[in-house]
């Protein structure tokens, strides 16, 4: 939910930048204007017989919710009063078979598939473009939704695609474990997405890279069904794993992702540090600098 800006941060941007203020109000979901879903009615109920007809969605809210990423560009397109491109429908699976499924018609029918996880993506990479295809669906992946496995021993996980970065954060924490990935999109942001995007957070200096953290992902393809792992420190040909991490989904879905996972830390130390002035900053030792302790969260390794 976005915050209305402070009469000192408004009278900082003025000053810094020149911005003045607005009089253009935001718009409501209701009142976005968005062009009529082009996906026939055949293909309508073909897909919503694979997912069933609650999770083949053609409402324009559901349309507008999956029309971009939370890039500037796409929040002010949202202010924008004109008629705005949407994903003809939304569709919902819950399991590999479905998804298989879908794939399978799609490809087969000319219509064009954008993967959505959390809707994070700043790059344009969830716009609906249709390009040469007769209708585009997005294919959200929220009802993957579970912590699949956890081997103790091993410290490896099993998510499905859909977790997101707090739910992973649960899960995990439920059993003494930690998966320590905390970009700033990870509210949000899901398990596959990071995957798909080779994600990198706050903590990476210390826990490494998301892709640092993948250990097999299984992808949904319209020729079938990729299960790629490997040994640490294997030699036996290519890492086709390498192919898929960062892959945006242009080459399938990702469905499962198996994570080296760790042991949650006892206590977390935070640390701060504030400045009397702006001009102080590069002035030596700060002041006000404080300290907190909070247990099982992800350890200040910076």
């Amino acid at each position: 939910m976005a915050k209305p800006l402070s009469d000192g941060i408004r009278s900082l941007l003025k000053q810094a930048v020149g911005l003045e203020d607005s009089d253009e109000a935001e718009l409501q979901p209701d009142q976005v204007q968005l062009r009529p879903s082009r996906l026939s009615s055949a293909d309508h109920d073909a897909l919503a017989a694979i997912v069933g007809p609650e999770y083949c969605r053609t409402a324009d809210r559901d349309r507008l919710l999956r029309a971009g990423g939370k890039s500037t560009i796409d929040m002010l397109r949202r202010k924008d009063p004109g008629v705005q491109d949407a994903p003809d429908a939304i569709l919902l699976p819950d399991d590999d078979d479905a998804v298989a499924a879908i794939l399978r018609y799609c490809s087969e029918h000319g219509i064009a598939i954008i993967p959505f996880g959390g809707g994070t993506n700043v790059v344009g990479g969830l716009n609906p473009t249709r390009g040469d295809f007769g209708a585009v669906v997005s294919l959200d992946l929220h009802r993957f939704d579970q912590l699949i496995s956890l081997d103790e021993v091993s410290g490896q996980a099993v998510f499905g695609a859909g977790v997101t970065g707090p739910d992973a954060e649960r899960l995990l924490g439920e059993r003494g474990f930690s998966l320590g990935h905390f970009p700033q999109s990870f509210e949000y942001a899901t398990i596959g997405g990071f995957a798909a995007t080779r994600s990198s957070g706050q903590d990476s200096a210390g826990y490494g890279r998301f892709n640092d953290m993948v250990r097999g992902l299984r992808v949904i393809t319209p020729a079938g069904t990729l299960d790629l792992g490997r040994g640490p420190e294997s030699a036996a040909g290519p890492d086709l794993r390498q192919l898929l991490i960062g892959s945006e989904g242009t080459f399938g879905i990702i469905t499962q992702v198996r994570l080296r996972v760790h042991r949650a830390p006892e206590a977390v130390r935070y640390e701060a540090w504030s400045f009397p002035r702006f001009r102080d900053r590069g002035r030596g030792p700060a002041r006000g600098h404080a300290k907190c302790h909070r247990p099982h969260r992800h350890s200040a390794l910076r």
